[in-house]
């Protein structure tokens, strides 16, 4: 039989363990708590984080968008400065300032402003729009026509595919490769760039050619010649020539 000491050492010692277990349970619920509250708190800092970024994101946006605008609207100043030589009755002039008005355009905005000068009822405009128009659509013809003097042999190729390819029937094409045989040109030609032009002006349609471009395609044959041409650029002059005799004496 449990004497009165050792009964009220007994409740001690469960009160004890009551407490004790009470203080961890309480304990393991702050931690929860705690826990859950930092995850939360976490979430929304990370939330707001985000919210942040994608305002500073908005605000860089907003600002590249107001600079281009800047930028655009700096450029159509400038294009509008030029107008007055649009009229000037040197043709020279009037081809370099359509060149510099489509430097300073994009390709859609020069579209746009060369075909409203198509529109107008000025036959100055009219004649400025079509220059305009055929500056751009020869574009893709002029850089295939650099790329036929390009450094790297793959490029040249590529070139020379591509003109044979798509614009064998193209008078434009045909100026343009004429041209990089000019006095002042030819030699800036290395001499693959020499051969891949004739090579293109031998695969040209004759129908393509005007009177004026075969005489000038028989004095560009004359000056290749004079340069002391070796065997393969002889061989691409000679049918090179042979598609001359070929043009319609009639065009």
């Amino acid at each position: 039989m449990a004497t009165p000491a050792t009964a009220r050492r007994d409740r001690k010692q469960s009160l004890t363990e009551q407490i004790t277990f009470w203080i961890g349970v309480v304990g393991s619920i702050v931690t929860i708590a705690l826990t859950a509250w930092n995850t939360h708190t976490k979430s929304q800092i990370d939330a707001r984080q985000e919210e942040l970024k994608a305002l500073e994101l908005q605000l860089q946006e907003r600002s590249t968008g107001i600079e281009e605008s800047k930028e655009r609207v700096d450029r159509y100043k400038w294009v509008l400065s030029l107008f007055p030589d649009l009229n000037d009755p040197n043709e020279q002039k009037r081809n370099f300032t359509v060149s510099l008005i489509r430097l300073a355009l994009t390709r859609g905005e020069a579209e746009q402003l060369f075909a409203s000068f198509q529109n107008s009822s000025d036959k100055q405009l009219q004649s400025v729009g079509q220059s305009g128009i055929a500056a751009i659509e020869i574009e893709p013809i002029a850089l295939l026509v650099s790329r036929m003097n390009a450094g790297a042999a793959e490029i040249r190729k590529s070139a020379v595919a591509a003109l044979e390819r798509d614009y064998k029937s193209s008078s434009q094409a045909i100026a343009l490769v004429l041209r990089t045989y000019d006095t002042e040109r030819i030699d800036d030609l290395s001499p693959s760039g020499v051969i891949n032009g004739l090579y293109f002006l031998g695969a040209t349609d004759p129908a393509a050619w005007d009177q004026r471009q075969a005489d000038t395609g028989k004095q560009v044959a004359s000056r290749i010649e004079a340069k002391r041409a070796g065997p393969q650029t002889q061989s691409a002059l000679n049918t090179f020539r042979a598609l001359l005799q070929k043009v319609p004496a009639t065009q």
